[in-house]
């Protein structure tokens, strides 16, 4: 299983109330072998382990929500 600690690049603001902070942090677990931080977000095998990790942090939207689940909206360690 990899871990990884998401830290928020800058604020993110959605329809809904949702609002992450510059510098906030999640961790995320995905069950998977082979994934790293420059393939989690583009790796369709662990799509719905991301969106479901997310969910349990909290961040419940839309997977085609560019602007939440792109590489670029994170800064990404691996654990």
């Amino acid at each position: 299983m990899a871990t990884f600690v998401l830290t928020a690049r800058h604020d993110i603001d959605r329809l809904g109330g949702l609002h992450i902070d510059r510098g906030q942090q999640y961790t995320i677990n995905i069950n998977m072998m082979g994934i790293t931080p420059y393939n989690l977000f583009n790796n369709s095998r662990c799509r719905d382990a991301l969106i479901q990790q997310f969910r349990m942090n909290g961040i419940d939207v839309p997977s085609s929500d560019t602007g939440i689940y792109s590489k670029g909206t994170w800064d990404i360690k691996m654990l």
